[in-house]
């Protein structure tokens, strides 16, 4: 994110939790996840939009996160947003705060609304969830960053991904240990989860069954190919794609996407190329890229050869149609064609 997305200008991390009432149809509706996301970066930029008094885009990279403290079951969401956004005419225009107060409203408020009109909620407990002195929805603004500040962008982009459980922060008894050890025999084979001090649970640390903790720890597991980042406004892969043609998202662009988008020479047809040895890092990172994609989505690598197993590179990239006609009929010939091939296209 601090390499390839984040662009150079202020941001702040904002955490949304929602109404302890409404945590089982996290637990059990996943598609909870992605739909929220979207709900929450409308009502960031419907605010932006009010404060800049105009329509601008903004950006952000929301993530869902299940656990609380002690591997608790407690869905809330971490944002990172640009502090403001862009007008028509490209001029960013900064908004350094927001009322918070406000804020929280109009987050309970849309959410209450957003499960209502999927009928999760009936309107007499929605009436009494916006009636609610404590209404458990709360919104943090606390943590900014700079313009400047790598480091900081960094950190807390490690921060939203984490994983529900750190293991810096477990103790395992091991359940085989010699009898003659000073470890309790009812406490052999359990977790001590150790934290800093924790003022809902009162204590900083707590003590698991292996078979609890496991419990605790696979509720948080989610379904397959489920997306838990998300990326809004300026910073969806749609939008991403044309910063090229947008000199004010350019200029201030992080320096590995800067790396990447080098103007490259031009190779013309006929003329011979080597690959270069001495190649930079950056220019090579696309093919890198390519063929993580391909492993992340299909769980094949498409750099392995299936037949050894050892790894394959890209000798050279043929775009002459008479050479690559005459492959593909040697193809043919060989009964090794790509699917779906027309014969009668090479032909």
């Amino acid at each position: 994110m601090n390499e390839q997305l984040l662009l150079v200008l202020p941001h702040r991390q904002v955490i949304f939790t929602f109404f302890k009432i409404l945590r089982v149809f996290f637990r059990h509706y996943r598609k909870l996840y992605g739909e929220i996301s979207r709900l929450i970066y409308r009502i960031i930029q419907s605010f932006y939009n009010a404060a800049a008094g105009r329509k601008i885009q903004s950006a952000a990279v929301i993530a869902y996160a299940s656990a609380g403290e002690f591997a608790r079951f407690n869905p809330h969401i971490h944002a990172i947003v640009l502090e403001g956004g862009f007008d028509r005419q490209g001029k960013f225009v900064h908004i350094p705060s927001l009322d918070i107060t406000k804020l929280s409203q109009y987050f309970r408020n849309s959410t209450i609304a957003f499960f209502l009109q999927r009928k999760l909620l009936n309107e007499r407990l929605a009436k009494n969830m916006l009636d609610s002195t404590h209404s458990g929805f709360s919104v943090d603004l606390s943590v900014k960053i700079s313009a400047t500040s790598s480091k900081a962008r960094e950190a807390l982009s490690q921060y939203i991904a984490r994983p529900p459980v750190s293991l810096k922060k477990l103790l395992v008894e091991d359940p085989l240990a010699d009898s003659r050890s000073k470890t309790c025999e009812r406490h052999a084979g359990s977790i001590l989860y150790h934290t800093e001090y924790n003022p809902y649970f009162r204590t900083n640390s707590k003590l698991f069954s292996a078979t609890d903790f496991l419990a605790e720890v696979l509720q948080h597991l989610p379904d397959p190919r489920m997306r838990l980042i998300r990326r809004y406004g300026l910073y969806s892969s749609r939008s991403r794609g044309t910063w090229l043609r947008k000199p004010h998202l350019a200029r201030l662009a992080p320096k590995g996407w800067k790396e990447q988008h080098k103007p490259q020479s031009i190779l013309h047809v006929g003329e011979a190329h080597q690959e270069n040895p001495d190649q930079s890092v950056s220019a090579r990172e696309p093919r890198a890229a390519w063929a993580r994609l391909l492993a992340k989505v299909y769980e094949v690598d498409p750099m392995v050869c299936t037949r050894c197993g050892a790894p394959m590179h890209v000798l050279a990239v043929i775009t002459d149609t008479q050479q690559v006609h005459r492959i593909l009929r040697h193809l043919l010939k060989t009964g090794t064609a790509p699917p779906g091939l027309d014969p009668a296209s090479v032909n």
